[in-house]
């Protein structure tokens, strides 16, 4: 009466095909999943590419100009070229921005400058009649601000 039940008489596991198909379908969805991720690996940069809009990360600094001994009055000389256009100082001073603020536009001719807009202000209006307005970074925080002089208006800024 105390004898053992035999194992060789022991029912099959019913479930044995099901779990044999699972798991193969599992280990296909794992070699799949491997075979893309080292494709794309291997395509990561043309799949991922980044554009910084703004001054943030820019640590190519434009040097200052020297300034000229007072009275410094208009015309101011051009410092830069950009998209063939010189770009004339609008004035000596600094300008403080935070770099989020500025938008990048495009490189100077040579030396490789970025040139940024700042955000526009009404009160900057009658400033950009004169010409359109573009900024240099001179450190983290300061830039020089310079324009694209418009056809006849170096001679009304000289008079």
């Amino acid at each position: 009466m105390n004898e053992a039940p035999s194992t060789e008489n022991a029912p099959e596991f019913t479930g044995r095909p099901a779990a044999v198909y699972l798991g193969s379908a599992l280990l296909l969805a794992f070699f799949l999943v491997l075979v893309f991720a080292w494709r794309d690996n291997g395509q990561r940069k043309t799949l991922e590419t980044t554009a910084e809009l703004t001054a943030v990360g820019d640590a190519h600094y434009f040097p200052m100009p020297p300034v000229p001994a007072p009275p410094v009055e208009p015309p101011f000389p051009a410092v830069a070229a950009f998209h063939g256009q010189s770009l004339y100082l609008a004035d000596y001073r600094k300008h403080t921005y935070q770099p989020d603020d500025m938008t990048r536009v495009g490189v100077t001719d040579e030396g490789g400058y970025i040139v940024y807009q700042a955000p526009k202000r009404e009160k900057d209006a009658d400033e950009r009649k004169k010409g359109e307005m573009y900024y240099l970074r001179l450190s983290p925080l300061e830039y020089l601000k310079t324009r694209v002089v418009k056809a006849g208006q170096e001679e009304k800024e000289a008079k």
